[in-house]
């Protein structure tokens, strides 16, 4: 019997460990989340729940939003989704991000007794209406995102998870990232290959005629 508990507890302690992630928050109480149309109209975001936020991290801490490592086909596998989201406020509460205060991190470790496993760290924003995370990177990998929605993405920071044996506060992951602002953009349509195409002949026989002239 005594056997079978000892080995019930290490499986027990064994699951906890492997499921045991850093505690973060993306909660933002300033008005600073602001959507811009294509006619160039910027407002706070508003409306019930009509913009979803997601954290996301890398171990790649050299990553800047200078040097265009920024959220593209090309580099969205640089990413991990935390898991930890959050949606707008409304309002007097409009332009601000309401998420949980304490949440775990899908695949951030928790830390030990001081913080360590830094993070490079991105908060994006998202039409509601595109559905998950999951589906907006299918949506980017794929033919892109349907116009008419937002999108857009924060500069890069960093930060660390707290939780963890010293039990320290969870991080909030803006105290990281600068500026502490985040600017939706309405996504725009794509001309497709074919209507570049066309456009580039029109301009080619335009400069035809204009020579024959």
């Amino acid at each position: 019997m005594k056997k079978i508990f000892t080995i019930g507890a290490l499986v027990a302690v064994g699951a906890m460990a492997s499921h045991a992630q850093g505690l973060i928050t993306i909660s933002q109480t300033s008005a600073v989340i602001k959507t811009n149309t294509t006619a160039n109209v910027t407002g706070n975001v508003s409306g019930t729940s009509a913009y979803t936020f997601e954290a996301l991290y890398s171990s790649n801490l050299s990553l800047n939003s200078t040097n265009n490592q920024v959220l593209n086909p090309a580099n969205l596998s640089l990413w991990t989704d935390t898991g930890v989201s959050g949606v707008n406020g409304t309002g007097l509460n409009a332009g601000k991000l309401t998420s949980a205060a304490s949440a775990a991190a899908t695949g951030w470790t928790v830390p030990g007794a001081v913080y360590d496993n830094q993070r490079s760290v991105i908060i994006v924003g998202f039409s509601s209406t595109y559905g998950t995370w999951a589906n907006v990177v299918a949506a980017i990998n794929g033919s892109g995102l349907t116009p008419g929605g937002f999108f857009g993405a924060t500069s890069i920071g960093l930060s660390f998870a707290g939780g963890g044996a010293g039990s320290l506060p969870a991080q909030n992951l803006w105290a990281g990232i600068t500026p502490t602002s985040l600017v939706l953009q309405q996504v725009v349509p794509t001309p497709e290959p074919t209507t570049l195409a066309l456009g580039a002949l029109g301009s080619a026989a335009m400069l035809l005629i204009r020579r024959r002239k």
